[in-house]
Order: C-alpha cells, then sequence, then structure tokens
C-alpha cells in the first residue's frame, strides 16, 4: 500500500490540558467494540466509575456533564482513563483525533483535521506543505483510478506552492486544471493523459468568487447550517453584513496556500468514489475564502480570535459534521 503523509504529521503530540478548546468537551465520543469490551474486564476500583460514566447501548459512548464534558475529563482537564489505565487504554476516537486516514485502492492518505487546536498550528506555520510517500504494509493490486488521482492532487498542490504566482492566479490554475480533467473524465471515462495547463481553457473561477452576489450567496447558505455551538455562525452573519468584496480585504497569501493545501489534500482524493474533481476544488477555495474574510471581519473589529482559530471553528462545524458536508456537496452539484 501507498502511504502519504504531510512532513508535519509526525511532529504532532496532543497538548492535553494547555488546550483552549478541548476535544473531551461538546462532542460525543463514541466507544469501538474492543474498548468496550476491555473497559468491562477491568476489575480495579476504578471499575465503577467507568460503569456510571458510560451509555450502555447499542452504540456504547462516554456520558457528557450538562457543560458537555466528558465524564472522564477531570477538573484539570486532563483524561481519568488515560490516568488509571494508561494511554492504551483510550479508545480508538480518543487515540486518533484529530489525525484522518483516506483510503481508496491501493492508496492511503493520513493527515490532521483542522479542528485540532495543536493541528490547526501546525497546518497553517507549515513553511512548505511537502508531501511523503512511502509503502507500507503487504503489496496490494495497483489501482489505477486511485493513482491517477493522487497524481492530478499532488501536481495540484506543487502548483499552489509557486509563490513566485499571485495567490489568485494560483487558485484560477488549480480550478482550470480540475475543470479541464471533469471535461475529459466525463467524456472519455479516463484520466490517464496528463494535461498541459497552458493549453487548458481558463474559467475564471476567481472573478466570480470576487462578485458579491455568489459569494453572499454561500455565506448565506453556511450561515443557515446546523452548528454545535453558535460562536462561528454569529461571527459569519456579522461578516456577512460587512462583505464587500474578497479583493477588498487585506489578504495573507502564505495562510490562503497552506489553507488550500490542506483542503484539497483531505478531501481530493474522496473523488474516487463519485468521480467529481471540480466541486472538491470549488469547496476547497470556498472554505479557505470564508475563512479569510471571517478573520478580516475579526481584525477590523479587532474580535480577539486568530485565524488558527476561525479555521479550527470552520473545520469543527463544517467538515466534521456529516450532515453539514452532504448538504454543501449536494448544493455544489448545482453551482
Amino acid at each position: 500500500m501507498k502511504q502519504y503523509i504531510p512532513a508535519y504529521y509526525k511532529n504532532f503530540q496532543c497538548i492535553a490540558q494547555k488546550c483552549k478548546d478541548n476535544c473531551c468537551i461538546g462532542w460525543d465520543i463514541m466507544i469501538d467494540e474492543q474498548s468496550y469490551n476491555r473497559y468491562q474486564k477491568v476489575t480495579t476500583p476504578f471499575k465503577k466509575c467507568l460503569d456510571q460514566g458510560i451509555h450502555h447501548g447499542k452504540e456504547p459512548m462516554f456520558c457528557m456533564d450538562e457543560q458537555g464534558r466528558c465524564a472522564f475529563l477531570n477538573q484539570n482537564n486532563l483524561c481519568d482513563i488515560y490516568i488509571e489505565l494508561g494511554e492504551d487504554a483510550l479508545c480508538e476516537i480518543c487515540t486518533q483525533h484529530p489525525r484522518f486516514h483516506n483510503e481508496y485502492g491501493h492508496i492511503r492518505q493520513s493527515g490532521l483535521g483542522l479542528a485540532c487546536e495543536e493541528a490547526a498550528r501546525l497546518i497553517l506555520n507549515d513553511p512548505d506543505f511537502k508531501v511523503e510517500e512511502s509503502i507500507v504494509g503487504s503489496e496490494s493490486e495497483d489501482d489505477e483510478w486511485a493513482d491517477e488521482l493522487m497524481r492530478i492532487e499532488l501536481y495540484l498542490l506543487e502548483i499552489l506552492k509557486d509563490q513566485e504566482c499571485p495567490i489568485e492566479e494560483r487558485m484560477d490554475k488549480i480550478f482550470d486544471l480540475t475543470a479541464a480533467y471533469q471535461e475529459k473524465l466525463n467524456l472519455t471515462g479516463e484520466l490517464t493523459a496528463s494535461l498541459d495547463l497552458k493549453t487548458v481553457q481558463p474559467k475564471y473561477f476567481m472573478r466570480k468568487i470576487n462578485e458579491k452576489e455568489y459569494l453572499s450567496y454561500w455565506f448565506d447558505f453556511y450561515g443557515n447550517l446546523d452548528y454545535m455551538d453558535d460562536k462561528f455562525q454569529t461571527l459569519l452573519h456579522k461578516a456577512i453584513k460587512e462583505y464587500k468584496t474578497w479583493t477588498s480585504y487585506c489578504r495573507n497569501d502564505q495562510y490562503i496556500e497552506r489553507l488550500l493545501c490542506y483542503f484539497i489534500y483531505r478531501h481530493f482524493i474522496k473523488s474516487y468514489d463519485d468521480d467529481n474533481l471540480t466541486d472538491k476544488i470549488k469547496f476547497a477555495i470556498l472554505s479557505t475564502v470564508m475563512i479569510e474574510v471571517v478573520d478580516q471581519y475579526c481584525k477590523e473589529y479587532e474580535i480577539p480570535f486568530e485565524i488558527q482559530d476561525i479555521a479550527r471553528m470552520y473545520s469543527k462545524e463544517i467538515e466534521y459534521s456529516e450532515e453539514n458536508m452532504e448538504v454543501i456537496f449536494e448544493e455544489l452539484l448545482f453551482d
């Protein structure tokens, strides 16, 4: 199997009680079968706490208090299961978060999700989005479709990292190239041949993004999604009222590049299932623009949120909600 990981992936380490947005607060934390069975076999006095802190149903999960805190998150914001039973006793979701793994064909893509404070810091401060490739596990049958998608994805990431080119031009280039591949796929059912960016017909997608009517529509659409916490939704509504055009903001090109690299790396390979390449790029661009506009609104009105906070809130409310992701991509089909 081919394994891909960003270079910063191996530098991640949970900052535990130092985290301002603890992942043990506000989330439903499901318990995998293996961990649940292990908890049932505990014989120490801690067993009583385990029994009381778990919803024992068809899909067991940890109980939450009135403040939305996991039953095992103590007053020092440390995990009692970790303290009492050791790191190996943590359930799968607690061990893996914020890591994600995309497996398609013989390709496994691993990365860190923006919803985590420390992961967001690593992602948005990485000077060069370098993807490392290796071979792991036993040999598996090659999957040409997965290989072609990964080849295109890595090409898009290289285009984005060309800092000699203005960021909006880079964004137009990745959209134009993806649209050309989409047209080829729709006509021939194949992606095997490489396309020359110089011969690709321009779509001027960023010109469309800079139209207030277009982006305002998407801001309104996002503003009416289902949110766990109204903090980001409130900021979004306020930013909409003040929004003029994206180009009117003093943008941070480095952050835009890093956000785009993140969203494309995390979502483009999912085209393996639906053959829809273009919408993955639209989602990456729209997500990045929205985060940037909300960030600029916060700067303009001296609201104490950094871009890492905005990106984290966006990811938590959008990427980590299956319902929100589903309705967004349904809407993108008709965009």
